[in-house]
């Protein structure tokens, strides 16, 4: 009874930190907002800096002061969101050079910026833990004390990929050039309109789409898709008190958490994109009024998700 009940406290108290986070950042979604560098800038550097700010907060320590826990942590966060968005841009290069191989370079400044909004938000030193995240493997390394690489599984994200995998065949080819998964098949039965589609860190291209700066136009697109399913990483460190407390119950739980990451990311990204933003319909405008379609859009070459008419 004492634990259902600190969980049920904990689960409210999280649920409105967690609405007072969405607000802040969802307002600049605003499908009605100039497309520009600035607003995108701004978005990614808020999203780090509450992220972190709320998190360092839940996780404060006994012995620490609430304000400067929460000035800490969101200062940190807006820096990792910075770093996060830059690798964001590189995807640019993707397009302009029609290599694939910057994909690579685009995933680790992202993932730098990301571990350090991970960071601010478990109320830890900004470079204590850095990942990598290749598929559904998240490939994790502790410098804090001794160094330790650890490899754990993303339930979320191997979902997204067994969804990929029903839905077409393995490309090894593009996936070690681009150093993520891709799939492809005749059409996207799901969303017929579309040539290619993310979900969570992989991609499914229609068979013809493979060449031409259509394709990297497209890739660099998607890649920026792909960032934003791990953008929102840092509520992942809301739940510490909750799983710290399960740990400390159940030994098995402690021994086996250690290869597994809960992802919750990526169904934040899914409420992101499918409810806050309408998704993909043939609703008049509803694909060109999507924030992430056009940060996705922007960023890769510079254009909103349509085209002027």
């Amino acid at each position: 009874m004492i634990i259902r009940n600190t969980i049920k406290t904990w689960v409210i108290d999280f649920k409105k930190k967690l609405c007072f986070f969405l607000v802040l950042t969802l307002s600049f979604q605003s499908a009605k907002s100039q497309i520009n560098d600035a607003q995108f800038a701004a978005y990614n550097t808020l999203i780090g800096g509450i992220t972190g700010g709320i998190g360092a907060l839940i996780n404060k320590k006994k012995d620490q002061k609430w304000h400067k826990t929460l000035l800490k942590g969101f200062v940190v966060g807006l820096g990792g969101g910075a770093i996060a968005y830059s690798g964001k841009k590189l995807n640019a290069l993707v397009a302009q050079k029609k290599e694939l191989g910057y994909c690579w370079l685009s995933r680790a400044v992202f993932s730098a910026g990301n571990s350090i909004v991970e960071n601010a938000a478990s109320n830890r030193d900004f470079w204590s833990r850095w990942h990598y995240d290749i598929g559904f493997m998240r490939m994790e390394v502790e410098i804090s004390g001794p160094i330790a690489f650890t490899p754990r599984f993303m339930p979320s994200a191997f979902g997204g990929v067994v969804f990929m995998a029903v839905n077409g065949e393995f490309d090894g080819a593009t996936t070690l050039k681009s150093g993520t998964l891709t799939f492809r098949a005749d059409r996207v039965n799901y969303a017929s309109n579309l040539s290619a589609s993310t979900a969570s860190n992989g991609f499914l291209f229609i068979n013809t789409l493979n060449k031409g700066y259509k394709f990297y136009d497209t890739y660099a697109h998607e890649m920026i898709h792909a960032f934003q399913f791990q953008e929102f990483s840092g509520i992942n460190y809301f739940f510490n008190p909750l799983t710290n407390k399960w740990k400390e119950k159940s030994p098995r739980f402690k021994n086996t958490s250690r290869w597994f990451y809960g992802d919750v990311n990526f169904e934040a990204m899914l409420v992101n994109y499918f409810i806050i933003q309408k998704g993909y319909d043939a609703r008049p405008r509803s694909y060109c009024n999507n924030f992430l379609e056009n940060e996705a859009e922007f960023l890769s070459v510079k254009r909103g998700a349509c085209p002027a008419e």
